[in-house]
């Protein structure tokens, strides 16, 4: 376990996916501490059952935990996060001096705000967000490998590394998450032009189909490649996004008004010149983006393996491997046909690791090629 000051006590409120995989990592990675969890009942049995904390308390004696912790994690929707912050500023001097309050919301704004107005002098508030999540939700999901290898920002007030916050950066990276400190605004601008305004253009890309009246449904069933990667992202449930878009609706407003001003442009003067070099300069913005990463922080080195449609060949490729002693850090199903072959890539941290999995993959038949 790395050398850190732990906080002795914490609580996590709200014991859902994030809270509950925050506390498998932490027991993961050996943490000593004392874990509370505040939440409904039933999650609370299943923390308690995974052995994810060592006490969990309902909502309605959030102050009870509060006044015993060293560190408060408010792990619920930004609404919710809100409405916590202002109940625990209303214990003033009863939540012990120095204590460090953070939550994992994914715009600062409104929380940076209602934090600064509820709570008192004397307790450290450190934003936070952590750029990992998964399809599933409730703590029956949480997965102690959930950050690794995720950013996770943190926004204290004005963006400055106090002591408080490089405590509580040190911590955090118990997980496997790698930290960066960055201003609520900041953090909000840049959230809402790689994650709030495309989402919002995927569903209106998506929704644009119908603009083709009777041939709508025949261009669904003919969507392919890059229409789908596209808009992957427009299947994503409006509960999710509902608090996160209310809560930046300026900095998302401003960008779409440029986007809009670029569209605009391109329709008053669609000249295939500029075109080139647009397509061209996007090119090399994208191939300059980090590869495989969940926080785009450390690069990870790929090989794509070819796969015959049948079942266990991942578990026998993960296996081998396994067996040559080599750490796969991260692997998916990039594709496959039913009933032919596909591929799947497997990430490593080195290209040292990636090389050496190449040639034991190439020397049991498999064939392979590394991703430079």
């Amino acid at each position: 376990m790395p050398e850190t000051k732990n906080y002795q006590t914490i609580t996590i409120v709200g014991v859902g996916l994030i809270g509950g995989s925050f506390a498998m990592a932490l027991r993961k990675r050996g943490f000593q501490g004392r874990i509370l969890g505040i939440s409904r009942p039933e999650p609370i049995e299943e923390a308690l059952r995974k052995g994810l904390i060592d006490e969990g308390l309902p909502y309605e004696r959030l102050g009870e935990a509060a006044a015993q912790s060293e560190l408060i994690i408010l792990a619920t929707p930004i609404n919710r996060i809100i409405e916590l912050l202002e109940e625990l500023g209303k214990m003033g001097r009863e939540l012990g001096d120095g204590t460090v309050i953070t939550d994992v919301g994914s715009t600062k704004r409104e929380i940076m705000e209602t934090a600064e107005k509820a709570l008192p002098e004397t307790v450290h508030f450190i934003g936070g967000h952590p750029l990992a999540g998964s399809e599933e939700r409730g703590v029956q999901a949480s997965d102690p490998l959930l950050f690794e290898n995720a950013i996770y920002v943190l926004t204290p007030p004005g963006g400055e590394e106090s002591p408080e916050v490089q405590r509580l950066g040190a911590f955090i990276s118990l997980t496997g998450a790698r930290v960066i400190v960055l201003t609520p605004q900041k953090h909000d601008l840049i959230a809402a032009a790689i994650s709030h305004l495309p989402q919002i253009l995927a569903v209106e890309l998506v929704n644009s189909l119908d603009e083709l009246g009777d041939d709508s449904e025949k261009a669904v069933h003919l969507a392919a490649g890059g229409f789908r990667d596209m808009t992957r992202i427009a299947s994503s449930p409006f509960a999710i996004w509902k608090d996160i878009l209310s809560s930046n609706t300026a900095e998302i407003r401003g960008l779409l008004e440029k986007f809009n001003q670029r569209l605009s442009e391109r329709i008053e003067d669609f000249d295939i010149e500029d075109l080139e070099q647009s397509f061209e300069k996007a090119r090399e913005t994208r191939s300059a983006l980090p590869r495989d990463t969940k926080g785009f922080l450390t690069r990870l080195w790929d090989l794509r393996v070819v796969v015959e449609d049948r079942p266990g060949m991942i578990a026998d490729i993960s296996g081998h491997l396994y067996s040559k002693g080599l750490n796969i850090k991260d692997m998916s199903v990039v594709k496959v046909r039913e009933g032919e072959t596909g591929s799947v890539r497997i990430a490593f941290g080195t290209r040292e690791q990636a090389l050496q999995a190449l040639e034991e993959l190439e020397a049991a038949g498999y064939e392979a090629r590394l991703r430079e």
